[in-house]
């Protein structure tokens, strides 16, 4: 009895979050609720390229982005496992293109080639009222996350450090510190 070996994928290289929470939804029943959200969340973070949600979602989702590109590098296009995994967390059709044809070359070559192929960012907590009552109004704070794929157009979430020494302020200081260098030499 011959059955099909299967090649295994490597591990993915993002970190894996903690057990899964109730993602709960009122528009979706109970049961697949959870796995519901965390297509929508795959979808709109392939059409997005970058998304904004509690950070429990983004950190849950992340390594379902993460399998489904590798599955699109080391299999292709033309994988039946491959095709159908795309068809599950994509719910929109004209994602599976872009995923083919502009993701999956994107991480195959260049600076983004290597894994993981997301990032996710913790952002400030978000405060917002959650219930008023009698004579006191509740207040909840939720972690915000920044899930994004890497190479994305939009520019850094963390600020890169900007260059100010040819300000006119520190060229003044500069030379001053010449002109006393040459002095000192001078004096000597």
């Amino acid at each position: 009895m011959a059955q099909k070996a299967i090649k295994t994928l490597p591990s993915i290289k993002a970190k894996i979050g903690h057990i899964p929470q109730k993602l709960k939804t009122n528009s979706v029943h109970e049961q697949y609720g959870r796995l519901e959200i965390l297509r929508r969340i795959v979808t709109r973070l392939v059409r997005e390229e970058r998304i904004e949600l509690p950070y429990n979602r983004a950190e849950e989702a992340r390594p379902y982005m993460e399998r489904l590109i590798q599955l699109g590098i080391h299999y292709g296009q033309n994988d039946s496992y491959t095709n159908e995994m795309m068809d599950f967390w994509l719910t929109e059709s004209d994602l599976k293109t872009k995923m083919y044809k502009v993701l999956i070359p994107r991480f195959t070559k260049g600076d983004v080639a290597t894994e993981p192929y997301t990032s996710l960012y913790k952002l400030p907590p978000l405060r917002y009222e959650n219930f008023i009552g009698k004579y006191r109004t509740f207040w909840t704070k939720k972690p915000i996350g920044v899930l994004e794929l890497n190479g994305n157009p939009f520019p850094s979430v963390i600020r890169s450090d900007e260059d100010h020494s040819h300000n006119v302020l520190n060229t003044l200081i500069k030379e001053c510190l010449k002109e006393k260098k040459n002095e000192i030499g001078k004096e000597k």
